[in-house]
């Protein structure tokens, strides 16, 4: 991990909490267990919540098969740019401010559905209306083999992610700080 990125990381945190849910980046063993989730083969459509300093970004460009369209979602606009001078040679993604506009955005982007969705969102510390429409977003957007992959820093997301998905297999990453629960959702109990 970048000292420098973990200097910006932090000063966001330290003035902004309830956007940034942790004082440092993601690990690389977050990351792994993140993005072991994703089919990558079969990925032609993805969406990240939430990217921060850009850690999974980095993963996701690196994985993604070409032609691979790539949403990425932070509302911190010095982020934004941070993450799209990282990634300026990657054609397929775009980067947005606000997640509750997915589907919006999807439409825009000439996508009907996608594959997969992972989330950095602090959920437990947004506001419930946000997170409701987040997820409301997320479960329209997905095409009905599609997974949501979310980590949370407690279990507290868990039942409210139960209303909503048919299958939810929950992994912990012990190395992390602070250590994490990582939940992919899959079947929409909705439709």
């Amino acid at each position: 991990m970048h000292f420098k990125e973990s200097m910006i990381f932090f000063r966001r945190f330290a003035g902004n909490p309830g956007r940034i849910g942790s004082v440092t980046p993601s690990s690389r063993f977050l990351t792994r267990a993140m993005l072991n989730k994703v089919d990558w083969e079969n990925t032609n459509a993805i969406a990240e919540l939430g990217a921060g300093t850009g850690v999974f970004t980095r993963k996701i460009v690196k994985r993604a098969k070409p032609g691979t369209k790539i949403l990425v979602f932070e509302i911190d606009p010095d982020l934004q740019k941070m993450i799209m001078e990282e990634n300026k040679d990657h054609e397929g993604l775009k980067i947005y401010s606000d997640a509750q506009e997915l589907n919006n955005v999807m439409k825009d982007e000439g996508i009907t559905a996608l594959d997969c969705v992972l989330s950095s969102l602090p959920f437990t510390v947004l506001p419930q209306d946000m997170t409701k429409n987040i997820l409301d977003a997320v479960q329209k957007s997905l095409k009905p083999d599609g997974n949501f992959v979310a980590y949370q820093y407690s279990s507290i997301m868990k039942r409210k992610l139960t209303e909503r998905f048919e299958n939810i297999s929950t992994s912990f990453v012990l190395f992390n700080v602070p250590p994490a629960f990582v939940y992919d959702c899959r079947g929409d109990k909705r439709k």
